[in-house]
């Protein structure tokens, strides 16, 4: 605070209804910065792909929403867009597969290792031509539902297998979906992403989201945590990249603690991401604590 506001002209007059008045006017705008801090990009965002079409009457007003269109009509897309829901992306998983998936049967001969943490889920070869199609079914299935865009998941599963067949696989995906015109946003999918924008001029997505920036969830312990310093800097350079080649920065951190929410919330502020802040690792609706 500004020493003058506490010494000045008020003060020294001698005039303390002045200054009372003065403190109340600095505390109401103390809230009202506040509350900007907290209500901006960071509170259009919300990514709840773990939720059903249960969720329709809840959901209003909100810049960028991400679901699981397989949960939700065409009629419940509409009525998000009637309630003021201004873009809609549906998750769409490319690079593995959950064994809860009605299809599962038909791929499994294309699975591949284990997922970590994650029992019920198996990485899948995106190269497999049959997979390819059948991902891009899905687009197309989506797309009559009235979704804006992709929110694709596991591109990461270059990482984990880091093939040429399999980048190609991704990219093939990610053209399909940008020949439909529509928006892509890329879970993660950091090594995948670095070699794209080291071998093209132009991007075929058009934002990263980047999961943990800030905050970190220990499947061990099964505890909300802070991540730690090497990984957040990673996380950070990694987005300021995709930041550098156009394309948007999206974060989604998770927390319980009230005071690690805020500091996720203040620290992609800080660096212009927009982000999402769950309090629980499902992306559900948040739960009450």
């Amino acid at each position: 605070m500004n020493k003058k506001l506490k010494t000045g002209v008020w003060g020294v007059c001698g005039r303390p209804r002045f200054r009372s008045g003065l403190i109340i006017l600095l505390c109401l705008i103390a809230a009202l910065a506040a509350s900007f801090i907290y209500k901006t990009k960071a509170d259009r965002y919300s990514v709840l792909i773990g939720e059903d079409s249960g969720i329709v009457k809840k959901i209003k007003n909100i810049d960028t929403l991400v679901i699981d269109a397989d949960y939700f009509s065409e009629s419940d897309i509409s009525r998000l867009r009637n309630q003021g829901v201004r873009k809609i992306y549906t998750y769409i998983n490319i690079g593995s597969i959950e064994k809860s998936r009605k299809y599962y049967q038909d791929y499994e001969k294309y699975t591949l290792d284990c997922y970590e943490n994650w029992p019920d889920e198996k990485w899948i070869d995106v190269a497999e031509k049959n997979w390819q199609e059948f991902i891009a079914s899905r687009v197309d299935e989506f797309i009559k539902k009235g979704v804006d865009g992709f929110f694709v998941d596991n591109a990461d599963v270059y990482y984990m297998y880091p093939r040429d067949d399999v980048y190609n696989g991704i990219e093939n995906v990610l053209s399909y979906i940008q020949n439909k015109d529509k928006k892509i946003i890329i879970n993660g999918g950091d090594s995948f992403v670095k070699r794209y924008f080291s071998e093209n001029d132009n991007s075929i997505f058009d934002g990263v989201n980047q999961e943990n920036v800030y905050t970190s969830y220990d499947f061990d312990n099964k505890r909300y945590v802070r991540n730690d310093k090497e990984t957040r800097d990673y996380y950070t350079q990694y987005l300021d990249l995709v930041t550098q080649h156009g394309c948007t920065a999206y974060v989604t951190e998770y927390a319980v603690d009230k005071r690690i929410q805020r500091e996720a919330a203040e620290y992609s502020r800080k660096h212009k991401y927009i982000c999402y802040v769950s309090n629980n690792i499902d992306l559900l609706v948040k739960k009450p604590y």
